[in-house]
Order: C-alpha cells, then structure tokens, then sequence
C-alpha cells in the first residue's frame, strides 16, 4: 500500500481515511462532461427530434427544455457601462444611491444597471463601516494599554 492510496472493504467503505480531502481527480461532472463532449450534437439532435416528432406533448416539452437549457445555455448579458450624473460628486451614501435612483427616473440607466450599482455601494459601505471599527477597536485597546502601562510601576522611583 503507498502513502496516497485509500483502501475500501468490500462494502465500499474506507479503511484508510484519505488524506487531504477529496481523492485527487476529475470530480464526478467533470467526468460527465468529458464523456457527453464528443456525442453533444448527437444529443441535441436527440432532443430536437423527441421535442418535433414525439406524439406525447410532455416529451416534446421536455425534448425542448433539454436542447434549449441544458445543451445550448443562453449566454450570460454583458454588464452595460454607465454613467451616472452626480454620482462622484455625492459625499453621502445616500446622496449617491439618489443619484442612480435619479438616473434610473430619468432613464439614463436600466433598473438592473442600478440594482448593481447600489450593491456596489452597499458592499463599500460596509467595507468603510468595518475599517471605521476597527480604528476605533483598535484606538480603545491602545488607549487601555497606555493606561495600564502608566499604572504599572517601572523603575525604582515610581514605586517610592
């Protein structure tokens, strides 16, 4: 037995536990997906022929909801870019997310262009809040430490 081999008992279930977790390896739909690979137009020629020429309407159905979703996904939108008037110019948050609202009111920018938007500033609100924290964290705990320091007796003459 070598060090990175797993032994199973006749049941399947491991004598030796892997070390470092999964064994090393294609994982299970990475497997899958190298066997359909070759055999994809085929497949979806299968499907297309089950979703026209199947007498059971179900079948059809799902003849074309598997060429469709599975074997051709509809490809991911690109992210439109936008310019959003007054956005920099805003010194609060909430004069910021005003101003996309503005934009979207006006329609400058999509509804989803602004729902992106205001989750990038919620995120970087939260980002500035956590820095904010831990400033003042770290500000209280040097503060005490500079007080226990000062009550602590150091030399000689502080103890007379």
């Amino acid at each position: 037995m070598s060090d990175g081999e797993v032994v199973r008992d006749a049941a399947g279930r491991w004598l030796t536990p892997p070390k470092g977790g999964r064994p090393k390896g294609s994982s299970q739909s990475e497997l899958v997906r190298k066997l359909i690979e070759p055999h994809r137009v085929a497949l979806v020629d299968a499907a297309l022929e089950l979703a026209f020429k199947s007498p059971d309407p179900h079948a059809r159905a799902r003849g074309i909801d598997i060429a469709l979703s599975r074997l051709a996904p509809t490809p991911r939108q690109e992210s439109e870019r936008v310019e959003v008037p007054g956005l920099a110019e805003a010194a609060t948050f909430s004069g910021k997310a005003q101003a996309v609202l503005a934009a979207v009111a006006c329609g400058e920018i999509s509804a989803d262009a602004a729902e992106k938007l205001l989750r990038l500033l919620d995120v970087l609100r939260k980002a500035i809040e956590h820095d904010a924290l831990e400033r003042r964290i770290a500000d209280l705990e040097a503060g005490r430490a500079a007080t226990i320091v000062q009550a602590v007796p150091m030399t000689p003459e502080d103890l007379s």
